[in-house]
């Protein structure tokens, strides 16, 4: 398995959980198989990552979806991928290091979904991103195959911001940040677009990526980047 179609199986995984979470498809987090299967398709792309030490600049680079625009390490190339179920996914991986990346989910959501606060309250969406099992916090220690921790979640700019770490029994140990927004439309469209953005990479790589990873959360808003934006994100 080469180390794209690894981002490729990570990243649907993780954004199918979201979103169905998300949704009410499955119960308000992740279920414990849920888990298992995160886990296995971390452990599988993480067994090819090349660790690397250099913090690359970013770049803001547009993408044609509601004139969302958001910042991507200079250096790491973009790829799309459009899913049958309408979602769009565009990710970002560090040439050296395929634990370390950028991807941003495009998932068609009904019209009345306005708001987050459709989905509920920020606390609430922030507890479907966390593993559950049995329908409580999974943890290592219990035998479960998957910990996930909560370490700081904000709302900014009417978007939810999460920053937190899942962990899987192989001993990968992953810090995310991820951003959650209702894509702004028109009232003649008959659906919304749910946009989550998630900069991560295995947790010993965290204290040098974290400013990269907090520009790029920052960076993100609605709209291309005029060349004032682009120089300033270099």
């Amino acid at each position: 398995v080469s180390n794209t179609e690894g981002l490729w199986s990570y990243v649907h995984v993780l954004c199918t959980l979201l979103r169905d979470a998300m949704l009410g498809a499955v119960p308000p987090s992740f279920t414990q198989d849920a888990g298992r299967l995160t886990a296995a398709a971390a452990a599988s792309w993480a067994a090819q990552a090349v660790p690397v030490q250099a913090t690359p600049s970013l770049l803001l680079k547009p993408y044609a979806d509601n004139g969302v625009t958001f910042g991507i390490p200079d250096g790491w190339v973009p790829s799309v991928n459009e899913l049958s179920d309408g979602r769009r996914l565009v990710a970002a991986v560090d040439p050296n290091d395929s634990d370390a990346n950028v991807f941003i989910a495009f998932t068609p959501v009904a019209a009345d979904y306005t708001s987050l606060g459709s989905f509920g309250t920020r606390e609430y969406v922030g507890g479907t991103i966390i593993p559950e099992c049995s329908k409580s916090k999974c943890s290592l220690a219990n035998g479960d195959s998957i910990e996930g921790q909560m370490l700081e979640q904000a709302t900014v700019r009417g978007n939810y911001v999460y920053d937190y770490t899942i962990e899987s029994a192989q001993g990968d140990k992953r810090h995310l940040r991820s951003l959650f927004s209702i894509a702004a439309s028109s009232s003649a469209r008959t659906t919304q677009t749910l946009v989550t953005l998630t900069a991560q990479c295995l947790e010993p790589r965290y204290v040098e990526l974290a400013p990269t990873f907090n520009a790029v959360i920052d960076s993100f808003k609605y709209g291309d980047p005029t060349p004032a934006t682009a120089a300033a994100a270099m």
